[in-house]
């Protein structure tokens, strides 16, 4: 692991492997998470590409500010770009998950000239009507002071969401380990995180999609009702797009990681 500084905030970062004739890989992992989520396919993402994870603003052991304008999409995405001209990565594939995914969609359409490819699990555009974006941004204050008022209770009301259910078991030590790193999370970070980028609070970007010809890969749970929907929507909207439906629920890189691996593999081999 190492520390990366930009923009006057510290990232923890992992390159997991440097093979010179295999692309890099970077990872950006969802709301309350950091980058041992994704340490199960680390092995056998490092046969087809350099695995890259890092913890996102707030999250694990990168800087947590409290104040939510520091979470804001413009000085997130900004950092993200900071990082991989730091580290000399581009051209690079980037995949995010949920509230990474987001971040990964915005940084694409930013500065598409940096990246190969672009995987989306379970991610939204934003919300495009603003009466629901103002809803859902209500939804998100609340969710953000009951973080910071009892976070042992958020985080159990948070586990039984129908979003979380999988159509298929899910090894245990995996879904304890994902329970432990929620649990080591900073409430007042997440807190502002959420108040800083959560969905009501992104700048919906559906109608820029057709502007982003880089091939994607979007990918979501079978079991996953909203976003099988969405994903039919992305699919639809972006010029060089493919949907991949997978046996799971929301988190396809817990439930099911066998075909989400095989996925990014048969994604990256036809680039």
């Amino acid at each position: 692991m190492e520390r990366i500084s930009v923009n006057d905030h510290e990232y923890a970062m992992h390159i997991h492997q440097q093979s010179n004739n295999l692309p890099h890989l970077l990872m950006l992992h969802g709301f309350m998470g950091d980058h041992r989520a994704f340490d199960h396919l680390v092995d056998n993402l490092s046969m087809f590409s350099n695995p890259i994870s890092i913890d996102l603003l707030g999250h694990g052991t990168s800087s947590r500010p409290t104040d939510p304008s520091r979470y804001n999409e413009i000085n997130q995405v900004d950092d993200i770009i900071s990082i991989i001209h730091t580290k000399n990565l581009a051209p690079l594939f980037l995949s995010g998950y949920s509230m990474g995914g987001r971040l990964a969609l915005k940084t694409a359409l930013h500065k598409p000239s940096l990246f190969e490819g672009l995987i989306l699990e379970s991610t939204n555009c934003g919300i495009s009507d603003s009466q629901q974006r103002k809803d859902r941004q209500k939804v998100d204050a609340t969710r953000a002071q009951q973080i910071e008022e009892d976070f042992n209770h958020f985080l159990e009301d948070w586990s039984k969401l129908d979003l979380f259910k999988s159509p298929t078991p899910i090894d245990q030590t995996l879904s304890q380990k994902y329970q432990k790193i929620q649990f080591e999370q900073s409430p007042k970070a997440l807190s502002a995180s959420l108040q800083g980028f959560g969905t009501g609070s992104m700048t919906p970007v559906c109608g820029k999609l057709s502007t982003l010809s880089l091939p994607t890969l979007l990918l979501a749970g079978s079991a996953d009702e909203k976003y099988q929907e969405i994903n039919q929507y992305l699919v639809e909207q972006l010029p060089n797009a493919t949907f991949s439906s997978i046996t799971a629920g929301h988190r396809v890189h817990l439930d099911n990681p066998t075909d989400f691996i095989d996925s990014i593999n048969d994604f990256l081999k036809s680039i």
